[in-house]
């Protein structure tokens, strides 16, 4: 409401929403489930999103104090992941996405990037266009050395044959 965006249809139990937001959204479509149930709201939105075949999806206030909610939230950016779906979780500090194949960025140059395995480790990393190339590396969870990179170049692979990475560009 805040940022005077009209969605298509609005997913969930609706325990968090004010009466206000519920009135500046009445030509909007509801589709209400009950509080009680094993998926988040942004799970329930998830899975409408591939199911009526997005092709590319931008997450907004799907981060917040709650770092369980967070977390749980950037999670689930792997079942757009899983289908080919282009996503990423975007608010006023970050843009997150999570990739498992090749990918091809055009940040431009100076971006931060922090590139960090999620789910396990990854193997056969290779990232060129950053001021820290890798070629056929290995990152570990343990050892999370891609914080902080930057663009030095205005396209940017990143190529990786085993695993999956969660791609952070803050705004600070």
């Amino acid at each position: 409401r805040m940022l005077n965006v009209k969605p298509d249809i609005i997913i969930g139990d609706m325990d968090s929403i004010a009466a206000e937001t519920r009135t500046f959204f009445n030509q909007t479509r509801f589709e209400m489930y009950p509080p009680q149930k094993d998926e988040t709201d942004t799970e329930l939105a998830i899975t409408h999103a591939i199911k009526i075949g997005a092709d590319k999806v931008t997450i907004l206030g799907g981060l917040g104090s709650r770092m369980d909610h967070s977390l749980g939230n950037i999670y689930l950016l792997k079942r757009f992941v899983d289908v080919g779906i282009e996503a990423e979780i975007v608010n006023e500090k970050n843009r997150i996405r999570i990739i498992g194949k090749t990918t091809a960025f055009n940040f431009p140059i100076g971006t931060i990037v922090s590139i960090l395995p999620i789910g396990g480790d990854v193997s056969g990393l290779t990232i060129s266009g950053f001021e820290y190339p890798i070629k056929a590396g290995q990152m570990t969870i343990d050892k999370p050395y891609g914080i902080s990179n930057v663009t030095n170049d205005n396209r940017q692979q990143i190529a990786l044959e085993q695993g999956m990475l969660i791609i952070i560009v803050p705004k600070d």
